[in-house]
């Protein structure tokens, strides 16, 4: 029985690499993490200006061409860390 219909997804011919991930990811995804934490923590509500604005940063970047891994882990540390702090707040009653 083949692997695709093991429902292991799609398979790759043995001599075909995965696509490495750009090194611009990691530390993306971290400064996300940390303007959406300072973001939601300092400016609660306001901070959604500056999860918009580095969003949309972001996607310009991908649509100049530049670094699509780096877009991605920005948004995603940012919605992370913003979401996040916005939970942790609720859940102990401060919203």
């Amino acid at each position: 029985m083949s692997a695709a219909r093991r429902g292991q997804g799609t398979t790759r011919t043995p001599g075909e690499e995965p696509e490495p991930i750009s090194p611009l990811m990691i530390p993306m995804l971290f400064a996300g993490l940390v303007i959406g934490f300072v973001a939601g923590y300092f400016f609660l509500w306001w901070g959604l200006i500056a999860v918009l604005a580095v969003v949309i940063a972001a996607v310009s970047f991908v649509l100049r061409g530049r670094s699509r891994d780096g877009a991605t882990g920005i948004i995603a540390g940012v919605l992370l860390g913003y979401v996040g702090v916005l939970l942790l707040a609720l859940f102990r009653g401060v919203i």
